[in-house]
């Protein structure tokens, strides 16, 4: 139940986030502060920001959700390569998890691979 609400309450996310980013939705957005400084004047100001405030912190948080969806579905796409590749290394694969220092030597790791290579003359 539980993840059936969270899968539909990102499908209305995304589709929203994909929804304020048109050029319309701006337009719209536009129109309606003009609107509503003409009807509501100065005293409706403090209002008016407020509702825009709460509706940049939630367009915000969908269209980070959908980053970081589209961001795990491409980490996902390139460990599948790196394992499927013949001759890469696997320990590369799921490194977007790991810390600073262990980063810090695969890639220690890759450059003395690549100074191997260059040493017994296989062409890249």
């Amino acid at each position: 139940m539980l993840k059936q609400i969270n899968e539909a309450g990102s499908r209305v996310a995304g589709r929203t986030a994909d929804l304020a980013g048109t050029p319309i939705a701006i337009v719209l957005v536009a129109v309606f502060c003009a609107g509503w400084f003409v009807r509501a004047g100065a005293a409706g100001e403090n209002l008016l920001t407020l509702i825009l405030s709460v509706a940049s912190i939630t367009l915000t948080q969908m269209v980070l959700n959908g980053q970081r969806r589209s961001e795990q579905a491409l980490h996902l796409k390139m460990d599948e390569l790196v394992y499927a590749m013949q001759g890469a290394r696997n320990a590369v694969a799921g490194i977007e998890g790991k810390s600073i220092d262990e980063l810090e030597a695969l890639r220690r790791g890759g450059e003395a691979a690549e100074e191997e290579l260059e040493e017994r003359g296989v062409p890249e």
